[in-house]
């Protein structure tokens, strides 16, 4: 009986701390989004360190990733933008700051979903890691 109880102990530890270095290391990583969210821009980026730089847009833009727990992060551009934004950016900046919440490691591929608060998705889908 105390075998089994060890057993079902070990088993439960192991999945609670299976993706605990859940994150995005140094790399290039493509952005796959979930069906829903089909249309969204495909984007590339590059990940040093603390940074995170978008490769294929019109310019390329560099933003500080600042992280708000071991599952999540914010990006922080390090250049003010011009006021680009879409309505729809607009309002869902309004209610409160974009962050990535990170749901699932494998190997080289990463599922995010990005929310504007607790309540509201903006964005799900992959990282994936190509170089």
């Amino acid at each position: 009986m105390k075998t089994l109880l060890y057993i079902s102990l070990l088993t439960c530890l192991g999945f609670r701390f299976a993706d605990k270095d859940c994150g995005l290391g140094n790399g290039k990583y493509k952005v796959v989004y979930d069906e829903q969210f089909s249309d969204s821009p495909k984007f590339e980026f590059v990940v040093k360190g603390k940074t995170l730089t978008q490769i294929n847009s019109s310019q390329k833009e560099v933003y500080l990733i600042k992280k708000l727990s071991e599952k999540s992060f914010q990006l922080i551009p390090t250049q003010k933008r011009a006021d680009t934004l879409t309505e729809l950016q607009k309002a869902l900046i309004s209610h409160g700051q974009p962050y990535y919440e990170l749901k699932n490691c494998k190997k080289d591929t990463v599922e995010f979903i990005m929310r504007v608060n607790l309540h509201v998705i903006s964005h799900s889908g992959k990282f994936v890691k190509i170089e």
